[in-house]
């Protein structure tokens, strides 16, 4: 017999409303749908190709809600995530394989955005320069 456990704090609200999930101070930003939310955490819809981090701030514009969260679990295109008041628990234990993990691929992704802006930013350099001269 399955039997499901709620772990849900608060009541949950359907909804269908833009979300942003921003993380790497920022210079990451992935669109997502908020489907459910309530006072304790949400249900998103965010493309599957996107590696997120276990901790994020997301943005629901039409709500004006700005918010620490964590994924709490992920399958296909759709993640729960819970509300985290403070940023004191976001820090990856020293010792816990996973999370370092998770922050060395973050890290590689937003070295890549980096490396690929640089070399933009390089190519547009060149050619002002060239039309200088």
């Amino acid at each position: 017999m399955n039997v499901e456990v709620e772990h849900r704090q608060g009541n949950r609200t359907r909804s269908f409303l833009r979300g942003e999930i921003v993380y790497s101070n920022g210079y990451v930003r992935t669109e997502c749908t908020v489907r459910d939310l309530s006072s304790g955490g949400a249900r998103l819809e965010a493309p599957l190709s996107v590696s997120l981090p276990e901790f994020f701030e997301l943005i629901i514009p039409q709500r004006q809600i700005t918010c620490r969260a964590r994924i709490r679990w992920r399958h296909k295109g759709e993640l729960g995530i819970s509300f985290n008041p403070t940023k004191e628990a976001e820090a990856p234990a020293a010792d816990d394989p996973a999370s370092l993990r998770q922050r060395l691929q973050d890290l590689e992704v937003e070295n890549r955005i980096l490396r690929a802006e640089l070399a933009t930013m390089r190519s547009a350099l060149e050619i002002l320069t060239r039309e200088r001269h």
